[in-house]
């Protein structure tokens, strides 16, 4: 009898989605990859007895793991080999600390900036990277669903007039720190392999970073102001970094 792959849910342009990708090819686990549409992808949640909507989420069979941190966590212990975890346990408390920061602040702002920029003006941007995995009846439905979906996330967002602007200076303050703790010069941002704390940083930061391993189908683009942003970005430490560690760990 066939083995049934692991499904995992996700929008196509989103980071956190990107960073559960990554995870899964890190430990060599083969997947099915299903877009749902934004949402539509509530209504999968709640018919899975999930109490958060958000992607991206893991399906084995019965069992459901929700979230990018627990998708990395559910990858190591599947792989179980100790060369591969991206969990050393020697450095696990700081990866995890690195981890959580970039993923409520970074991960938080760099939606927000791409929203901000893309959803009052250019909504079609956003909603064709968001979509592009989708297809059948779940792209039907999720177009019907889109005019009220796109209020939802401004919402959400918080998009409101210097929304960008916020986004855009707290973003600067992280890429600060960030290169603050690799100053020194070191590879990874904890011990000397690489891990969830690098990984996170890296897929979190891609989309300012751009490295040629990113497809372009997990991209947003479209304002000039935001192309302005990436291109005064793209020269700084943090962004030379993450395009390393990309060419370094991310062949697919």
């Amino acid at each position: 009898m066939a083995t049934v792959r692991p499904q995992l849910i996700i929008f196509a342009a989103s980071h956190f989605c990107e960073k559960a990708r990554w995870a899964l090819d890190w430990h060599g686990i083969s997947y099915e990859e299903v877009g749902w549409p934004p949402g539509l992808h509530q209504i999968l949640a709640q018919h899975r007895g999930l109490k958060e909507a958000n992607v991206p989420i893991v399906f084995e069979g019965e069992e459901v793991i929700q979230g990018s941190g627990a998708i990395i966590d559910w990858a190591d212990r599947k792989d179980q080999n100790p060369d591969r975890t991206l969990t050393p346990a020697a450095e696990r408390s700081e990866a995890s600390e690195i981890e959580n920061r970039v993923g409520e602040v970074i991960g938080v702002h760099v939606r927000r900036l791409a929203f901000a920029e893309l959803l009052p003006a250019n909504a079609h941007v956003v909603k064709s990277a968001l979509f592009y995995s989708a297809t059948g009846w779940r792209r039907l439905a999720g177009n019907m669903m889109w005019p009220v979906t796109r209020q939802v996330m401004m919402r959400k967002c918080n998009i409101v007039p210097g929304a960008a602007e916020e986004s855009r200076s707290k973003l600067e303050e992280e890429f600060d720190w960030l290169e603050g703790k690799l100053a020194d010069g070191r590879t990874y941002f904890v011990g000397n392999r690489f891990s969830r704390a690098d990984l996170t940083v890296a897929s979190l930061l891609a989309q300012c970073a751009r490295p040629n391993e990113l497809a372009d189908r997990h991209t947003m683009s479209g304002s000039d102001s935001l192309a302005a942003a990436l291109d005064r970005w793209s020269d700084r430490p943090i962004m030379r970094w993450v395009r390393s560690q990309y060419e370094m760990h991310r062949a697919c």
